[in-house]
């Protein structure tokens, strides 16, 4: 785990606004591409023990059972338990910001989890974040269609588009 100056570094994530029925506000370019539930986020790399991440201040919130959305501008994560009225935990990755995104393989003994790593660019959200890794654990349905709608978004690079 990264220090600067005396402060921890940890993988930084941004808030997201909410309409009040709790969807995700979109940019007026922005089109919401591909939904599922039952994701878990988690922050670093096991094996380095580098695990802290999410919104600043929020680092060692545990990030479970949202509903995580790709736009063709951003990757959103909607915090399912948050109060009504409030974000909670709910966060954002801007798409842009991925370096490269991959399944993590199945071990043959592990966890049948599945799970899409994301490696991050470092200092977006402020000077102490550290970038890394950022993965989707998927609990619940099959991820296929969401990790290729999250494949196609970043291959078509929409955010770098002119506005019409």
């Amino acid at each position: 785990l990264g220090r600067r100056g005396g402060v921890a570094m940890s993988l930084l994530v941004e808030g997201v606004a909410l309409t009040p029925s709790g969807r995700p506000v979109l940019a007026p370019e922005e089109l919401e591409l591909r939904m599922i539930e039952r994701v878990d986020v988690e922050f670093g790399d096991k094996r380095a023990g580098n695990m802290r991440g999410g919104l600043q201040g929020r680092e060692a919130d545990k990030y479970v059972a949202g509903v995580a959305l790709v736009t063709s501008h951003r990757l959103i994560w909607l915090d399912q338990a948050r109060t009504p009225g409030t974000e909670g935990l709910s966060c954002s990755v801007h798409l842009s910001r991925v370096i490269e995104a991959a399944p993590v393989p199945l071990k043959m003994f592990g966890s049948r989890t599945r799970r899409l790593r994301l490696a991050l660019r470092r200092g977006i959200v402020g000077p102490n974040d550290a970038g890394g890794a950022l993965v989707l654990a998927f609990r619940g349905e099959n991820p296929d269609a969401f990790t290729a709608a999250v494949a196609d978004a970043l291959a078509k690079k929409t955010w770098l588009a002119e506005p019409p």
